[in-house]
């Protein structure tokens, strides 16, 4: 119930919520696209429903989510079991994975070639 309530509150607040963050400033520093840029309009278009335009913005803040999402979905489902371990144990070798497609994906978006090009916010 929080959850939704969050989400329909955020749906409602966001459009004037958006207009006072500030712009990515390593960015705005280094004309690089970190990897997080586009990451606030993947967000709201992941709010409206339109995946296709979440992953125009940032496809890597759409996979992140779908792991939390599935984390999150795996905790509740041991919680409802009554389990003590209900977040599950992230072992290490996926931290290190994932840190490195973080990484390899600021790298990579910055390349000015087709392929690349697609990665960048549009």
């Amino acid at each position: 119930m929080a959850g939704v309530s969050g989400v329909v509150l955020l749906e409602f607040a966001w459009p004037q919520l958006v207009r006072l963050l500030p712009g990515c400033g390593f960015r705005r520093m280094t004309g690089l696209y970190c990897p997080g840029c586009g990451g606030t309009r993947c967000t709201d278009h992941l709010l409206h429903g339109d995946l296709p335009g979440a992953l125009a913005m940032n496809p890597l803040v759409v996979f992140l989510f779908s792991v939390a999402a599935a984390v999150l979905g795996i905790a509740v489902v041991r919680e409802w079991q009554g389990r003590r371990d209900a977040l599950p144990q992230i072992p290490a070798w996926l931290a290190w994975l994932v840190t490195g497609c973080v990484i390899t994906f600021a790298l990579t978006r910055n390349l000015p070639w087709w392929p690349f090009t697609l990665l960048v916010p549009h």
